[in-house]
């Protein structure tokens, strides 16, 4: 093997290696690392280039490495839109065999509803009963539920296509089938999300009673927590696992209702309260003027 062909298959090798590289820290190292990966590949892309012209030079192959460079671009990008191509493709079957999925689950149908679960293939039973609760509003899997009928909404007007008689019976066969799982606990939880933003406080008892049989398979003392290890990574339809957060949210789907005369009074204080603070900004202000 000539030295030209040799600094060509280096240099060919070099910008795979740096975009594995890259992948491979946006999906395991923190935050920051992404804000900086702009100023790390355009130092990389220097230093490369003052590698190129120094190693080039010296042993006479400039024009092979400079070409191998060339050609190690043009495969990073014929790999990247052969991985795009792939992704869009299981995007499709994702979303076809969600929406197929929901459809059977809305006919309200037990049986068949058992069956499409336990047939899924992209989705474990746990992620399918989290994408069931979503609504028009909900962002992440959202976009694989179809669009509900307008007399079922959310408090905040997003309206959502399962209905929670529908959404308990998927609930109930998680349950049955794997109570033991901190992920249907997770499930659960997120199931309790769903309903809170529903304002359908009355189907907490029945939640309650889901949430119980899982306690009693996985030997955990009865409580507002999550039993076993934590996820090293939750469903990501499903969102976290988080005690203190299901604590508040229990408190928060059993509250009583406001009477009229609480919400008036509430939104009387909250009026007061931001009138002070206006006319603390204006006197401190006038104040600053008056120096």
């Amino acid at each position: 093997m000539t030295i030209r062909i040799k600094s060509f298959l280096v240099w060919l090798a070099v910008v795979p290696v740096l975009s594995a590289l890259c992948v491979i820290g946006v999906n395991l190292l923190p935050l920051w690392f992404v804000y900086l990966l702009p100023y790390a590949i355009g130092v990389a892309l220097l230093a490369i280039l003052v590698a190129i012209v120094a190693a080039g030079g010296a042993t006479k192959t400039l024009g092979a490495s400079f070409g191998g460079l060339a050609a190690g671009v043009v495969l990073v990008f014929v790999a990247y839109d052969i991985v795009k191509t792939a992704d869009r493709a299981d995007w499709n079957a994702s979303y076809d065999e969600f929406r197929q999925f929901s459809q059977v689950v809305a006919r309200g149908d037990r049986k068949a509803t058992a069956l499409a679960l336990d047939d899924l293939r992209r989705f474990t039973p746990a992620e399918a009963l989290c994408i069931l609760g979503t609504d028009s509003g909900t962002g992440g899997s959202g976009y694989l539920m179809p669009d509900g009928p307008d007399t079922q909404r959310t408090r905040q007007g997003n309206h959502y296509f399962i209905s929670p008689p529908r959404l308990f019976e998927v609930a109930e066969i998680l349950v049955s089938t794997q109570p033991a799982k901190r992920e249907t606990q997770v499930a659960l939880y997120k199931m309790l999300q769903d309903l809170h933003w529903r304002d359908d406080p009355a189907a907490f008892p029945r939640w309650e009673q889901l949430w119980l049989r899982t306690k009693a398979a996985t030997g955990g003392t009865a409580g507002w927590h999550f039993d076993g290890a934590r996820l090293r990574r939750p469903p990501e339809q499903c969102g976290g696992d988080d005690d203190t957060h299901l604590a508040w949210l229990i408190d928060e789907i059993n509250k009583p209702p406001e009477t009229p005369k609480k919400a008036r009074a509430h939104e009387s204080g909250s009026s007061q309260a931001r009138q002070a603070a206006d006319n603390a900004l204006r006197d401190a202000q006038n104040n600053a003027i008056a120096r």
